[in-house]
């Protein structure tokens, strides 16, 4: 995993590894160098789990980033979101991996000699 900063500016940061590009401030996505168009909502999930990468994020703090903090958890509808998010970056081979009764964890294919493979990196 990779964080930089353009321009100095510590409010446009940016996750990227070599295959997954996410501009938090800009609600871009993009895997191996193409586009993933992605609702508000799966955006803000997306982006949730990549700034969380070395642990599963919980359900309520994906539910806080994305819906905010006045509105009442609903599993139902985060599943919901999750299942969409999952369809939009299956054919990418990034997956969203349960814990159940726990939450999320973001799963990136492994870069093994340039290209990637269907293992999972270990490192998110």
């Amino acid at each position: 995993m990779q964080y930089i900063t353009v321009s100095g500016n510590q409010n446009n940061d940016i996750y990227d590894d070599g295959y997954l590009r996410i501009e938090h401030e800009n609600h871009y996505v993009s895997c191996g160098g193409r586009y993933v168009s992605l609702s508000r909502k799966e955006f803000l999930i997306i982006s949730r789990l990549a700034r969380n990468p070395d642990r599963v994020v919980t359900y309520q703090e994906i539910w806080q980033h994305a819906w905010g903090k006045k509105s009442a958890f609903n599993p139902k509808s985060l599943r919901v979101y999750v299942y969409r998010l999952r369809n939009r970056l299956a054919s990418s081979g990034i997956s969203i991996e349960s814990m159940v009764n726990v939450g999320y964890r973001l799963r990136i294919p492994a870069l093994v000699g340039g290209n990637r493979t269907d293992a999972t990196s270990d490192r998110l």
